[in-house]
């Protein structure tokens, strides 16, 4: 089984279309174990019911504009507690604007992809990913 493979992956998306779009290029990529979120409460219900039950998601992929709650409140929920230092935020998301890219860094975002993105480019992300999960469980092993 290929380290992609066992990758637990939260879509985070108020389009439909875009969760679909994700999870067929993930499961391309070999990932499984995938689930999708609407919106930004429903994201950090999975988040922590995942965490709780000792299966923490390893990337949560956020859309920026959602109802309810954005990607980038969630982001600043998720990176105020420690306790999800490993896993990766990725801002998924239209948001191209060098200031809205740099206020998600800024609050701890892992990655960041402007839509529309290829299902090769976003390939090539899940592999830098990966390997940035792979530091991070190095470093706190």
């Amino acid at each position: 089984m290929s380290q992609l493979a066992q990758l637990k992956i939260l879509i985070a998306d108020d389009h439909f279309l875009v969760r679909q779009f994700v999870r067929n290029t993930l499961q391309e990529a070999k990932v499984t174990n995938i689930q999708t979120a609407a919106d930004g409460n429903e994201a950090i219900d999975l988040v922590q019911k995942a965490k709780d039950v000792k299966q923490p998601y390893d990337i949560v992929f956020l859309d920026w504009n959602m109802p309810t709650i954005s990607g980038l409140e969630v982001l600043n929920y998720f990176r105020t507690r420690p306790e999800y230092a490993e896993t990766a935020f990725v801002m998924l998301t239209a948001e191209s604007e060098q200031q809205n890219i740099m206020k998600a860094i800024k609050a701890g975002a892992t990655s960041y992809i402007i839509k529309p993105v290829s299902p090769g480019d976003l390939s090539k992300k899940l592999s830098e990913l990966n390997e940035w999960l792979k530091r991070k469980r190095q470093k706190n092993a």
